[in-house]
This record gives C-alpha cells, sequence and structure tokens, in this order.
C-alpha cells in the first residue's frame, strides 16, 4: 500500500496538473451562410417521391453554439448544434465539431470537420433526417487569450446529397 501512495503522488498528480493547465473549455457562437451548388443524387420517381428534399439552386443561413475542450492550444473537439434556414424550411442540425489549428500564434489558419445528423422539416411527412458532413478551411485570430475571431470557407453535404458551399463567421470564448 505504502507503494501505492508513493506512485500516486510521484507520478499521476503530476500529470494530472499538467494536463489540466493544457485542457480548456471554450464556446463558439457562429453565422453561417450556405449556398447550393449541386445534388449528386438523381432521383428515382416513384408514387411516394414529392421532389428532392431540399430545393435546387437555394440559399440558406445557420446559427450554430459550439462547445467543447481545447487541447494543447491546437486541437479543439466539441458538441455543436444549429438552427438552419434554407429556401423556408426549417432545420436542426446536432455534430461533432474537430478542429485544428496549424500554429499557436495570434493568426493561424485551421482546418475543421463536423459529422452529424441534420434533420428538414421540409414537403415530407414529418421532415427528413440524414447524415451530415461539412468541412472547410478557415483562418482564426485571437483577441485576447480565450477570446477569436473565426472565418472559414468549407463544403456541406447533407439531405439526398445535396452540396453547399459555406461561408462562416463566429466568434469564441
Amino acid at each position: 500500500m505504502k507503494y501505492f501512495w508513493t506512485f500516486l503522488f510521484t507520478c499521476v498528480v503530476p500529470i494530472l496538473a499538467s494536463a489540466q493547465n493544457e485542457v480548456t473549455f471554450e464556446s463558439t457562437l457562429a453565422v453561417e451562410y450556405f449556398n447550393h451548388l449541386f445534388t449528386g443524387l438523381k432521383a428515382d420517381i416513384n408514387e411516394d417521391w414529392k421532389g428532392y428534399k431540399l430545393p435546387q439552386d437555394s440559399q440558406g443561413f445557420k446559427i450554430t453554439s459550439l462547445n467543447g475542450i481545447v487541447k494543447n492550444q491546437s486541437l479543439h473537439i466539441g458538441l455543436g448544434l444549429s438552427y438552419a434556414r434554407l429556401a423556408q424550411i426549417n432545420g436542426a442540425l446536432g455534430f461533432v465539431d474537430l478542429r485544428f489549428d496549424f500554429s499557436r500564434k495570434r493568426f493561424a489558419p485551421y482546418l475543421y470537420l463536423n459529422p452529424g445528423y441534420s434533420h428538414f422539416w421540409n414537403q415530407y411527412e414529418g421532415g427528413t433526417g440524414s447524415f451530415n458532413w461539412e468541412n472547410g478551411l478557415g483562418a482564426r485570430y485571437r483577441i485576447r487569450n480565450k477570446s477569436s475571431i473565426l472565418a472559414s470557407l468549407g463544403l456541406a453535404f447533407m439531405q439526398q446529397s445535396s452540396t453547399f458551399m459555406t461561408t462562416k463567421i463566429g466568434y469564441t470564448f
């Protein structure tokens, strides 16, 4: 038992103390504009078909809240929820937010991936849900120690293989 306490205080406690300094919590609010590029899936029209799940050549916006942790000021892992509005169709998205900053400097480029689920209340009864994937590149400008402004361009894939170009601006605190 004596060796257990010696091990605990000489190895585990310093590791936990350093990990606590390297991991921080952050929240982000973002507004995103997205524009339909193309639909990769050709419709197989039958008697139940009521049109594409999202309108072709449409534009919309999303309001997003992200919450998660930051490891070593570079790796951001969190969960996000979004309200989306596209051509007068409301939607909700839930996703995992993965972001990697390429630098710890005040101005840094980053890469992000957002796999998740989207549900839009469209012309189908009860709406439609599907896998959602968004990825892109952006730039972060740190204002203070924990506050940053984010801007990015990306691609989003959702709802029957619809592809959208996204432009996002956010504030991290």
